[in-house]
């Protein structure tokens, strides 16, 4: 398994202000995160930093959990200007959690601007190439997906193009589509750079993560960017419609196990039905497609439906999934000692038929996959197992110390690349 240190480049990194200073943890293991055995001791270094240099006397409190079952340990301590120190083991594999959080004298958390925590959430993995789901892969899979894609065909490809002015005044004409497919029509944002020739340009299809919300359309120089709205909704309106939504028909769409107990009636199968409807349009009816380039792209619900859209429409040519979300997260509730994501759906056997980490088994083109040690929304351990399940060529790009909305810290980050299938 080929290993090489990057250094952090286009990830999402929160600045952290408080009292007009910057604040934040620094810190790693003492080797390659990804590299460890099991049993092996995992050491740690961590300092507490303001505006870039270690300060003394900040008080904190710490944890450590593991995938293999282990009583949580915690304590707490001060700060030096030498780095705290943390050893851990592993004795299956799985992924190590580190917590490191900035307390005050009451031992209340200190919060940073936009009320998130002052703390350092990382870890590092055993073995991890030996990660394997939890639970078994439906039998039929293939057969239930192919039952999906032979609905959809036969609903003819009609599409409202609809021209948006207000965003076409650049470089590109945008427009909002609305597709007609399986369920309710697909609602997606088209933007293509404006006097492109023929045949010129790549696809790039994106997709959005979990939520109800406003969603503006997006532009990619040298593109055709095909922007998936989430759900069948009218696009670009007031704040209230949105809210409405939220508070009634979307309200926790997707989670419940009645949602998904009957695999047919699940939204994240007509979502993935438009997902792949809205790019079906664009393949047959943008004359600027080159006719060869796709790109899937999207972070945490967006990865999940970047995956799937590959996995069954062959034209994808690279799938570029961001913490992406639906990979083996029920390992918690099947005995599993891993540990638990913290936002899933409830699980019933039905929602393994929306499992990435089984799509990505069907992912024809080359992947690349970029997540977080310290993410526990998509737990570093259903991670690697879609990696380890990837067929095709794959990256697994691994951060260490930042969360599902990204790094912890405003300065670069340790990044750690693993690689296989590689031409």
């Amino acid at each position: 398994m080929k290993i090489k240190l990057l250094a952090a480049s286009a990830i999402l990194v929160f600045v952290s202000v408080l009292f007009g200073q910057e604040r934040y943890f620094s810190g790693d293991s003492e080797k390659n995160p990804l590299e460890y055995k099991c049993g092996e001791t995992m050491k740690f270094n961590v300092l507490y930093m303001e505006d870039g240099k270690p300060v003394a006397g900040q008080k904190y409190k710490w944890s450590i959990i593991s995938d293999d079952g282990s009583p949580e340990r915690s304590g707490t301590g001060i700060s030096t200007l030498t780095p705290m120190r943390f050893e851990a083991k592993i004795s299956t594999p799985g992924f190590v959690r580190l917590m490191v959080t900035a307390v005050d004298d009451n031992g209340k958390s200190l919060m940073l601007k936009g009320n998130r925590i002052l703390f350092f959430n990382g870890g590092a993995g055993a073995e991890i190439e030996k990660l394997k789901n939890a639970v078994e892969e439906p039998e039929d899979f293939d057969a239930f997906w192919k039952r999906q894609l032979d609905a959809q065909s036969k609903v003819p490809l009609k599409c409202e193009k609809k021209f948006l002015d207000k965003y076409s005044k650049g470089n590109f004409n945008v427009y909002a589509l609305s597709v007609d497919c399986v369920g309710k029509p697909a609602k997606a944002f088209l933007s293509i750079p404006k006097n492109a020739a023929k045949k010129s340009l790549p696809i790039k299809a994106m997709f959005v993560g979990y939520g109800v919300g406003r969603i503006e359309p997006k532009t990619i120089d040298g593109a055709i960017t095909l922007m998936v709205l989430r759900h069948s909704y009218e696009p670009l309106r007031e704040t209230k419609y949105y809210q409405d939504m939220k508070n009634g028909p979307l309200k926790g769409f997707g989670l419940s196990a009645a949602d998904h107990a009957d695999p047919e009636k699940c939204y994240f199968k007509f979502m993935v039905l438009r997902d792949l409807r809205a790019l079906e349009y664009v393949k047959k009816h943008v004359p600027e497609w080159n006719g060869k380039d796709i790109e899937t792209s999207g972070g945490s619900m967006g990865g999940f439906q970047a995956i799937f859209v590959a996995a069954l429409d062959k034209d994808v040519t690279f799938c570029s999934p961001n913490v992406p979300w639906m990979t083996d997260l029920w390992a918690a509730d099947n005995a599993s000692t891993r540990i638990p994501s913290g936002f899933r759906p409830e699980w019933t056997p039905g929602i393994r038929y929306f499992d990435s980490t089984f799509a990505v088994k069907r992912v024809k083109c080359p992947i690349a996959i970029s997540a977080w040690l310290g993410d526990y929304v998509c737990p570093p351990s259903g991670i690697a197992v879609l990696y380890n399940n990837a067929r095709s060529p794959v990256s697994l790009n691994f951060g260490q110390n930042g969360i599902h909305s990204g790094s912890c810290s405003p300065k670069t980050s340790a990044h750690y690349t693993i690689k296989k299938n590689q031409n």
